[in-house]
Formats: C-alpha cells, sequence, structure tokens
C-alpha cells in the first residue's frame, strides 16, 4: 500500500499545480489545522490534508487511488484499498495515563477521516475504541446524540484538562456535548459526521464520534517528540473496502 500512496504524489502535485493552489502545511498528525466559524474556543477547526497520511505504527494510510468523500450519505468514496487490517470490532489498549487531554481535533484525508486527541506529555496512554448504539457521558450515563447512521465511543485512558486528576486549575477541555468541531463543517467529509465531547470521568476522557456508516476503523497512539505530547488517533474509511 505504501508504495501505492507515494506513486499518487507527482499526480497530485501536479493537479494542485495546474488548479493554482499550494497545498496547505499538515500537522504532524496529518489533522492539518486552521480556525473554522463555530468552531469550539477549546478545539480546532481543520482543512483538509493534500495527501494520505501513512504514520500507523505497522499501518497502511491511503493508497491515494480513491477520491475524498463525495458528500453524499448514501455514497462514498472510490475504494482505497487501505481497511484490510482494519476493523468493525472494538480496538483496545488496556494502558493509562495520569497526563491531561489537552485538545480533539480531526482532518480529512482522501481515504479516510481522522480524529486526534492530544494527551499533554510523553508518557503512554490506552484506548478504547468500538461502535455502541449510543454513546453516553461519562459519569452521568446521559446520551450524547451523534449525526450519521452510526456512533463510534472513543475512550482515552486520561483525565481531560480542567477536571479532577487532569487539572483543575486549568481551563476545563470543554463542557459534556459541546461539538470539537461543528457538524455543518462535517457534512461533506467522507465518513465522519461529529466529533462531541462526552465527559471525563475516574481518569478517563470519552469523545462521541458519529459516522456516515458503520464504516472500518484504526485507532493507535503514539508520540509527538516535536510537541512533547501522546496523540490518540482514529481513522475512519471512507469505504467499506
Amino acid at each position: 500500500m505504501r508504495k501505492s500512496a507515494l506513486a499518487s504524489l507527482p499526480a497530485l502535485a501536479l493537479l494542485l499545480t495546474s488548479c493554482g493552489g499550494a497545498a496547505a502545511p499538515d500537522s504532524p498528525d496529518g489533522t492539518g489545522t486552521a480556525d473554522g466559524p463555530g468552531a469550539s474556543p477549546t478545539s480546532t477547526a481543520t482543512q483538509v490534508p493534500t495527501t494520505p497520511a501513512d504514520d500507523a505504527p505497522g499501518g497502511n494510510g491511503g493508497s491515494g487511488d480513491g477520491g475524498g468523500g463525495d458528500g453524499n450519505d448514501d455514497g462514498a468514496s472510490a475504494s482505497c484499498g487501505i481497511t484490510e487490517s482494519w476493523t468493525l470490532s472494538a480496538d483496545v489498549d488496556p494502558g493509562s495515563s495520569g497526563a491531561p487531554v489537552r485538545d480533539v481535533r480531526a482532518g480529512r484525508h482522501e481515504c479516510f477521516d481522522r480524529v486526534v486527541v492530544d494527551v499533554h506529555g510523553t508518557a503512554a496512554t490506552g484506548f478504547d475504541v468500538s461502535y455502541v448504539p449510543e454513546v453516553k457521558a461519562q459519569g452521568s450515563g446521559k446520551p450524547v446524540p451523534v449525526a450519521g447512521n452510526a456512533a463510534l465511543r472513543m475512550i482515552v485512558r486520561s483525565p481531560a484538562q480542567g477536571t479532577p486528576g487532569g487539572g483543575t486549575d486549568q481551563e476545563p477541555l470543554a463542557s459534556v456535548g459541546e461539538h470539537f468541531v461543528p457538524e455543518d463543517g462535517l457534512a461533506d467529509w467522507g465518513s465522519l459526521r461529529s466529533v462531541r465531547f462526552a465527559g471525563s470521568f475516574e481518569g478517563q476522557t470519552t469523545v462521541a464520534l458519529g459516522a456516515r456508516e458503520k464504516l472500518p476503523f484504526r485507532a493507535f497512539a503514539r508520540l509527538d517528540e516535536d510537541r512533547d505530547v501522546r496523540t490518540v488517533v482514529v481513522d475512519i474509511a471512507h469505504s467499506p473496502n
């Protein structure tokens, strides 16, 4: 898959040149950054990176031969051939960390949409990501509705900033139910439809993700040495294959 992705880059560069646009710089985790109207003050709305990412440990990003999402709930991008090792079942890493969650953001790629949670510091942390009938808020158990036809619960085993264990002297990460990215800004993405805060309790933080439908995903954590943070990443494919 990696050779295919690399082979597509010259063609992509030529396309961008012909359109007269320059590629926007990507963040280290491939989410890209830009301020967007209606975005939460504790989050960052995102622009579309211009190349597929392939930075999961042992994973495969995009082949580069599929288009982006077509913006229709009943459609998906062309097959990118990335999902052989992805899953529809729970993906769990049992580790944990007392370091606080500092940010949640999203990015759009050629073959998948990405959600990234930043955990301050370099300590390893775990996660539990799975499709569920509905995501419920930590502590209260109240439902946190999401857009789309499938709910994906992303639990990061670290406390949120501004909560007990996460530093109550810090500004809270978000309020329960708050959108990290406005839903209207996700309407034409390939798979992602919602990114909402579902609370933090007993040392773990939950993010409610809405997907266009139940699509393959992958989850992984990695160290961003340049920013001194541990990132937990969920990628949701645009297509079942």
